[in-house]
Formats: structure tokens, C-alpha cells, sequence
């Protein structure tokens, strides 16, 4: 039965071929796993921003209706209603002013990966030496035989003798 070195070695290449594009390819698990991180971060950060708004439009629906809120910012500002009487006293503390975080603009990193090239290249080596080590275990079991350097043994009295062609 003939050996099938080649489609063994095609194998074997092909397998590790699939092995490395999905573990690290385009599309791989790597590249996966930096998407979800990225995923991650960015609906983090959208949920601030969610937040941030929402208390932005309470404030402002405060501001529009409820006259107690508008009238404590009145006070803040130095408004006085009629009836009411000013008094300023020195060496308290400031305003506190509230300042709403606007957050800050996350782009979309590109994510790295094993590029296509790599991933072929290193699987035809892969065959290539697959193929190699395929056709030396032909060589040494006996089933391929290679012209060239014959050795011829003699026996002389008890001692091998090997007959080496001169060049």
C-alpha cells in the first residue's frame, strides 16, 4: 500500500493553519477578547454619561417648574424678593457650584491580531517539515532508498572492515 506522506503533511499544515486563524486571526479569540474589553469600557462609559444627563434633566425640569428650586437659585444669586431683607455675612465658605462632568470622547482602538500572511507562511513550513520527518522515517524504516554512499562491511578475522569508495 503506498504511503500517503503528502496528504499527511497537507494535514498537519492545514491544522495548524486552523489552529492559529482561530486562536489569533482576524477574527480569532484574541481579537475577540480585545473587543469585549472595548464593549466593556465604552458601555461604562456611556452609562456615565447616562447618568450625568438624567440629572442634568431633572435640574433643568426643576428649573423650568418647581418655584421653591428657582427661588433658592435666585437667593444663590443675590435676588431678594419683596418682604425678604439681605444679609451678607463675610467668611463663609463659597458657593459650592455644581459642575457636570461632560465625560470625555473613546474612539474605537483597532484590535491586534495575527495577520493572514503569517498564519499561511507558518503553516506551510509546518507542512513542509511534517513532509521532511515523514520521508526520513521512510528513509530509516527502509521503504525509500537513496543512491549514493553504500557501505560494504567485511569480516576479517573477527573485525569489521568497511570498504569506503576513494575519490
Amino acid at each position: 500500500m503506498e504511503r500517503f506522506r503528502l496528504l499527511v503533511a497537507v494535514f498537519v499544515g492545514t491544522l495548524f493553519y486552523t489552529l492559529i486563524s482561530v486562536a489569533g486571526g482576524r477574527d480569532g479569540i484574541w481579537a475577540s477578547s480585545q473587543l469585549q474589553e472595548q464593549k466593556q469600557s465604552l458601555s461604562a462609559h456611556t452609562a456615565r454619561i447616562e447618568k450625568t444627563n438624567g440629572e442634568l434633566s431633572l435640574e433643568k425640569i426643576a428649573l423650568e417648574k418647581d418655584l421653591d428650586v428657582i427661588a433658592s437659585y435666585a437667593k444663590k444669586l443675590g435676588y431678594v424678593s419683596e418682604g425678604e431683607k439681605l444679609v451678607k455675612l463675610s467668611g463663609l465658605a463659597a458657593r459650592e457650584v455644581h459642575i457636570f462632568d461632560p465625560g470625555t470622547v473613546e474612539r474605537h482602538h483597532e484590535v491586534s491580531y495575527i495577520p493572514e500572511w503569517i498564519c499561511k507562511f507558518s503553516s506551510f513550513v509546518v507542512m513542509l517539515l511534517v513532509y521532511l520527518v515523514l520521508v526520513l522515517l521512510d528513509v530509516q524504516n527502509g521503504y525509500i532508498h537513496l543512491p549514493g554512499f553504500k557501505k560494504k562491511i567485511k569480516n576479517i578475522g573477527g573485525i569489521q572492515v568497511y570498504d569506503m569508495q576513494q575519490i
